[in-house]
């Protein structure tokens, strides 16, 4: 119901997000590092050989393959042939799947055309249509039938039109169709596919742009509401908006319509649409969310109606709106009423996030008054009252420093503690284990350390999705994995909270981590029953969960670039998953570029102090050489100091240095708080929060202290999700 918000990736530059790319793109998709190792329960003696590089496993396998039993000889031949037909060693491979279709029946179509597409590389056409035409005969309804269906269209189109309108969703026919646009540019139906299966296209908005300048008059309200959906999924919110006020109204339709207009900067017709959306279907989930637009615009609520419904149904919206209204009371002065809308919040309406952050900047204004238990207080009652909030983490921490103002030792040491325990993911648990003395660094020790991961990779099971698409995960085919999940994911516009999982777990392991991290991070907003509610938790217990959503991206390149450089590798991960979440050829509307978001310009002066010609920006190695240099120069301007430096790759020296002209500073904690620009706070948070993360998950002298259930199952216990029951895919 929410728009996605545009993840604000802050770097050297405020990025405003653009993917490059162009024609049948999906097929060169690389996967994010290697594949992670999948548990040993559900492969067997092919599990240690799943995450191995080609070359290191080849021997192993060709022995399993020789001499093993059953699945476990089946899956080493298939893992054996797929890396013999990347080295195109085609008829090598065509040895190992010989009859390979009858002993691993759960892949046999996949064994077909890996068959098929070994002989078309051989030239062998003849063989080829044979083994597509036996993949139509026999798997007819599987999405293996798309490639045979592509395959034989080459030689007459009919196959072509069969795929269209069989396998729309399939990843071969969106590119099909892509071709055939280059001839057609502006064919109906084409453009339809495209709108309904291409929401993965990183260039899906022109097409959808010559779908409604074309054929308005010709759309249904059912095409509407694909389109919609489309400019949605690509957060153009204005045409969003514009198409779904043309679906037919239903809760979403009606809602998507107000906020697309609101968003696109066309309050009159949002304000129209949520109207009609509260009038004619005042009951639903979306009418609530419209009451709360209402309530904060200005002509929206007039006789607070809204906001008194809000009271009832939404407790949090409600004391939202009154936080709104609480500032623009502060702003203009207007202290009897401040007064009481305080009042209100913290009473009325004391359990609600917006009560907890007005606790905050309360417990922050007495410490700046070194009101120190007043401060106490007010932190302690956000931890008490609001502990869920996004600021218990912080009243937790200050918490422990304001107690040791007052040498409340024990106390301090006790909110450090509880502080671990609760939010063991946050920015402030890395300074609360700091505080209690594990070696997790300092503002100031940071840079230098050369901390390497020690704990393996793990991967777990997918929650949802048909028993080929698992098992293809399972057995690190990322790639034909996602082609799979394409079919199998039906239900993209209202998806359960397993499939979105599931979608977040394929998209990251074939690079698409901007999206995939979305997906896994905001998991919680998709609760709906308790079943959605134990989903979450197993997750939050899975190693795996917590891997995907920071994995070791591209480290066998940061590792060398860091250490060229001489500055942290996991701080340089940590940096480049806020920068540009691991997409080496994204840029930001101001032009910087890559994963670690560097301007051309600041290369090229990069460049000539390393006296060599450029860097090629969208380039990994030449980004992270130019990345890391540009992260050791920024810490040598401010004595290693993190805290600075990081401020400076995100807001520039000159707005640091010109801070540091207004105050002496002595306490980085403090300086952190109150940096000027919210969005370079943020920024540095987020990037040390990464690292402390990388540190609880991959190093296993921090993991065992800090989350000592991920660390067993990192080294080798059962990944909790691969336990859950068939989903409803499965026969």
């Amino acid at each position: 119901m929410h728009p996605r918000p545009k993840f604000i990736l802050m770097g050297l530059v405020t990025l405003g997000l653009s993917l490059t790319g162009v024609g049948a793109w999906w097929l060169n998709r690389q996967p994010v590092g290697r594949p992670a190792q999948v548990p040993t329960q559900p492969l067997g003696p092919v599990a240690p050989l799943v995450p191995k590089e080609a070359p290191k496993r080849q021997a192993a396998l060709e022995h399993l393959a020789t001499t093993g039993q059953g699945l476990d000889k089946a899956r080493a031949r298939f893992l054996l042939a797929s890396d013999l037909l990347k080295q195109g060693q085609n008829q090598v491979a065509l040895t190992w799947l010989n009859n390979l279709d009858r002993e691993f029946p759960l892949l046999a179509p996949q064994v077909l055309v890996q068959k098929a597409q070994a002989h078309e590389s051989q030239g062998n056409t003849e063989a080829a249509n044979q083994l597509w035409q036996q993949i139509l005969r026999h798997y007819a309804q599987d999405g293996a039938a798309a490639e045979a269906l592509y395959a034989l269209g080459r030689q007459n189109s009919r196959y072509w039109q069969q795929a269209l309108r069989q396998f729309p969703a399939h990843p071969r026919t969106v590119a099909l169709a892509q071709e055939q646009l280059r001839q057609d540019p502006n064919n109906r139906d084409l453009l339809l596919l495209l709108a309904r299966h291409g929401t993965h296209l990183p260039d899906l908005i022109p097409y959808l742009d010559r779908l409604v300048q074309h054929h308005d008059s010709r759309l249904s309200p059912t095409d509407w509401e694909a389109i919609g959906f489309a400019y949605w999924e690509k957060q153009d919110y204005g045409p969003a908006g514009r198409a779904y006020a043309q679906a037919t109204p239903t809760p979403e339709t009606l809602y998507r319509a107000a906020r697309g207009h609101q968003l696109g900067n066309d309050p009159a017709t949002a304000l129209r649409f949520y109207q009609a959306l509260v009038h004619q279907f005042p009951d639903s989930p979306q009418a609530t969310l419209g009451r709360y637009r209402l309530a904060l615009l200005p002509q929206g609520d007039p006789d607070r109606s809204h906001l008194e419904a809000l009271a009832e149904s939404d407790p949090q919206r409600a004391a939202q709106v009154l936080a709104q209204r609480l500032e623009d009371a502060q702003k203009a002065g207007r202290s009897a009423e401040v007064a009481q809308l305080r009042n209100t919040l913290l009473s009325t309406y004391r359990q609600t996030d917006s009560a907890a952050e007005l606790r905050w900047q309360l417990a922050q204004q007495a410490a700046g008054r070194r009101e120190w238990r007043r401060a106490l207080y007010l932190a302690q009652a956000i931890l008490d009252t609001n502990p869920r909030s996004p600021w218990a983490p912080a009243a937790g921490f200050w918490l422990g420093e304001w107690a040791q103002r007052l040498n409340l030792t024990q106390r301090a040491r006790a909110s450090y503690q509880q502080v671990l325990a609760s939010y063991p993911e946050s920015y402030y648990a890395w300074r609360a284990a700091g505080r209690l003395g594990w070696p997790v660094g300092d503002f100031t020790a940071l840079v230098n350390a050369q901390p390497v991961p020690s704990l393996p990779p793990v991967s777990l099971g997918l929650p949802s999705g048909s028993p080929t698409l698992r098992e293809l995960y399972r057995l690190g085919q990322y790639q034909l994995a996602w082609q799979q999940w394409q079919l199998d994911f039906t239900q993209r516009q209202t998806p359960s909270l397993a499939d979105q999982a599931t979608d977040g777990f394929v998209r990251v392991r074939v690079g698409e981590t901007l999206d995939g991290l979305f997906m896994l991070s905001s998991l919680a907003d998709r609760i709906q029953t308790p079943a959605d509610e134990a989903l979450y938790r197993q997750l939050q217990q899975a190693p795996g969960y917590w891997q995907t959503l920071y994995p070791l991206a591209y480290w066998p390149e940061t590792q060398a670039a860091a250490g060229r450089a001489g500055v942290n590798p996991l701080l340089t991960l940590a940096l480049m998953r806020q920068e540009s979440r691991f997409q080496p050829a994204i840029r930001s509307s101001a032009g910087a570029v890559g994963l670690m978001q560097v301007l051309p310009e600041t290369g090229d002066w990069i460049a000539g102090k390393l006296g060599i010609p450029s860097f090629r920006l969208d380039f990994p190695p030449d980004n992270l050489r130019a990345g890391t240099w540009y992260l050791d120069y920024t810490h040598s301007l401010h004595a290693n100091n993190s805290a600075l430096a990081l401020a400076s790759y995100n807001a520039g020296p000159g707005n640091v240095e010109a801070w540091l002209r207004q105050r002496t500073w002595t306490n980085w904690d403090e300086f952190v708080e109150q940096i000027p620009f919210p969005e370079t706070q943020h920024y540095v948070r987020a990037v040390l929060g990464n690292y402390w993360n990388y540190l609880r998950l991959y190093r296993a002298d921090i993991c065992e202290r800090a989350n000592p259930h991920l660390c067993a199952a990192a080294h080798g216990g059962t990944p909790v999700i691969d336990t859950l029951p068939p989903s409803r895919f499965s026969s």
